[in-house]
């Protein structure tokens, strides 16, 4: 370890901005994302984004961030510019990690649920118009997104069903 940096509280999904520059956190238990500074190891802002952030996904051009709220059904979408919260975006229930295609374009969001109700969905969110195009059934408890490099390929991890939910996009 060369470094611990303080965050807010429950510090749980982080990505890495696509210049490498900074990281995002999301910090579950008080509502905000932390932004690090990776070569000075510290924390540069802090950005109140709702409740339960859970993970965080960057435009590939680095100019939006994507956070899973997953007490409120939404994902909150930042200006990495502006730093706040620019728009919301209603998705399934209890959201939980989201994947921006390569080209930009769309932007998944799998869709756990609670323990008590599992979901089996994932929202595809357009970015252009910051709405939910369309509605995937996969396994129950869909919880890990990850898109391949040419946008055709959606993988889909759903922890209840103990699956992995292989989507073509291609059609």
């Amino acid at each position: 370890t060369v470094a611990t940096v303080g965050t807010g509280r429950y510090p749980h999904g982080l990505r890495l901005s696509p210049e490498g520059g900074e990281l995002y956190v999301a910090n579950v238990l008080d509502g905000s994302v932390s932004v690090i500074d990776v070569e000075q190891r510290r924390e540069t802002a802090r950005i109140a984004v709702g409740k339960a952030p859970v993970q965080v996904g960057f435009l590939p051009d680095g100019s939006q961030v994507y956070v899973s709220l997953r007490d409120e059904d939404s994902v909150a979408v930042i200006d990495t510019a502006k730093r706040e919260v620019v728009a919301r975006v209603g998705v399934g229930n209890g959201p939980i990690q989201v994947h921006a295609t390569s080209d930009g374009k769309l932007v998944y969001a799998a869709n756990e649920g609670s323990r008590e109700n599992p979901s089996d969905t994932v929202s595809v969110i357009e970015v252009a118009t910051g709405t939910v195009v369309d509605t995937i059934r996969t396994g129950t408890g869909a919880h890990g997104v990850s898109v391949s490099e040419n946008g055709d390929w959606v993988f889909v991890t759903n922890i209840v069903a103990g699956t992995v939910s292989i989507l073509d996009r291609r059609r």
